[in-house]
């Protein structure tokens, strides 16, 4: 049986890969720097069936730590799902130069739990929350507006520049363009309550919503921003296997201005 609530026992088998030069990083606030996929094609499954799983950080450290652990040890359990690893292949994905018009998806779930400055900022609702009538955390919904939705998002961004991105650059808190031209939902059932146990014998609901996000390249600093994305995620959990986002289609456009100006064409 596939089993939906493969994130906990996932993250398990790929924190087992992990050497020991990363367990500080497992206790910190920022976290390893991992995103993956779910074991994909999802539904049925029945015996000798082939899945694959996509892993992407922006540390090549961790990458070489979980090829090397993998390429030993072939097994590929994920909770009651019994695999054999069979390949480990590598994928660069990006993208696009300056003038690409392109689009990501979300297929695992975005997280996009707002801070208190958000909430406090558009004048969202939490009366229940405070008043106990529920547990609840103020989670992304569609009454609160795509504004929200599109802050948050950002700020998971700027965390993983300043965590993992290129210092030499500017990071999206740095800019004043939007990262999306265009943010759709991939299904109209636009937010899913989701079981999720962070821990052994933790359980908690999360409440998440799949996008199909929209772009075209303005230069190379916006160019960086979105395959960070690609690198490390959007939203939180990331590193329990959501907000992971992979390149749907790119297409070159017109001509756009780089940052030192000249024009680049395709």
């Amino acid at each position: 049986m596939y089993d939906n609530a493969y994130h906990h026992k996932l993250r398990g088998r790929l924190w087992q890969a992990l050497d020991e030069s990363f367990d500080e990083d497992h206790e910190s606030r920022r976290g390893v720097g991992l995103a993956f996929s779910g074991p994909y094609p999802w539904g049925d499954i029945k015996e000798g069936d082939s899945l694959s799983v996509l892993v992407a950080s922006p540390r090549r450290e961790l990458l070489d730590s979980l090829i090397a652990d993998l390429s030993r040890n072939r097994e590929f359990n994920i909770g009651e799902m019994p695999f054999e690893l069979e390949d480990i292949t590598a994928h660069n994905p990006d993208v696009g130069e300056p003038g690409t018009e392109g689009t990501l998806e979300t297929v695992t779930g975005v997280v996009c739990r707002l801070t208190k400055e958000q909430v406090e900022e558009y004048g969202l609702d939490t009366t229940e929350i405070e008043s106990g009538e529920t547990e609840t955390r103020t989670f992304w919904r569609p009454d609160h507006g795509m504004g929200p939705l599109r802050d948050s998002i950002r700020h998971s961004l700027q965390l993983s520049h300043e965590w993992f991105g290129d210092q030499t650059r500017p990071g999206p808190y740095e800019v004043d363009h939007r990262l999306w031209s265009s943010i759709e939902p991939i299904k109209d059932d636009i937010t899913y309550a989701l079981p999720f146990s962070p821990a052994t014998g933790v359980e908690r609901t999360l409440i998440v919503s799949k996008w199909t996000l929209g772009y075209r390249v303005r230069d190379d600093t916006h160019r960086y921003h979105l395959n960070l994305a690609l690198d490390c995620g959007i939203g939180q959990r990331r590193e329990h296997g959501f907000g992971f986002v992979n390149v749907e289609q790119t297409k070159h456009t017109s001509p756009v201005k780089t940052e030192r100006g000249s024009q680049v064409t395709h």
